[in-house]
C-alpha cells in the first residue's frame, strides 16, 4: 500500500544510484532541447519556420518524459500534486525560459520532496507516506491555480 501513495522508507541507495543515472540522462537530454522548446512555445508553425521540428522534437521529449516518470515511480511510488504544481511555481519565479525553468523545477521538485519525508519523519512517530503530505499541502494550491485560471478566462 505504500507504493500507492509514495515513500522512500524501504529505499536502498542502490535504488537512488539507478534511478540518478537514467534521471540524469533525461534531464540531459531534455537541457539539449531546452531552446527549441522556448522556440515552439511560439507555435508549430513558426517553429518549423525557424528551423525546429516540432514533431520529432514532441516525440523525444515525450518519450524521455515518460521514461524518468517510470523510473521515478518504479523506486518510489505514486507521489502525487509535486510534478504539477512545481513547475507551475518556478514559472512564476524564473520565467518561462525552459533553459532555467527546467534546472529550476528538477531542483525545486526534489527539495520539496526531501523537505516533505523530513518534516512527517521528524513530526510524526509512524512512517508516514510522502504522498499523504504531497496531497495535502498540492491539493489546495492546485484548487488555487484553478481558480485563478477560471477568473483570469472569464476576464479574457
Amino acid at each position: 500500500i505504500f507504493w500507492l501513495m509514495g515513500s522512500f522508507g524501504s529505499k536502498t541507495w542502490i535504488d537512488v544510484l539507478l534511478a540518478f543515472s537514467f534521471v540524469l540522462i533525461g534531464f540531459s537530454i531534455c537541457m539539449f532541447f531546452a531552446r527549441d522548446l522556448n522556440i515552439m512555445s511560439l507555435g508549430d508553425r513558426s517553429a518549423a519556420s525557424l528551423g525546429v521540428d516540432p514533431g520529432r522534437i514532441k516525440i523525444i521529449l515525450l518519450v524521455t518524459a515518460s521514461l524518468i516518470t517510470a523510473v521515478c515511480v518504479s523506486v518510489s511510488g505514486i507521489i502525487g500534486f509535486v510534478g504539477l504544481i512545481v513547475p507551475h511555481l518556478m514559472r512564476f519565479i524564473v520565467g518561462s525560459d525552459s533553459r532555467r525553468l527546467i534546472p529550476a523545477s528538477a531542483l525545486a521538485g526534489a527539495i520539496i520532496l526531501l523537505t516533505a519525508d523530513t518534516v512527517t519523519r521528524a513530526v510524526l512517530p509512524a512512517e508516514v507516506p510522502i504522498g499523504v503530505l504531497t496531497a495535502l499541502i498540492g491539493g489546495p494550491f492546485f484548487c488555487y491555480i484553478f481558480k485563478k485560471r477560471q477568473k483570469v478566462g472569464a476576464r479574457g
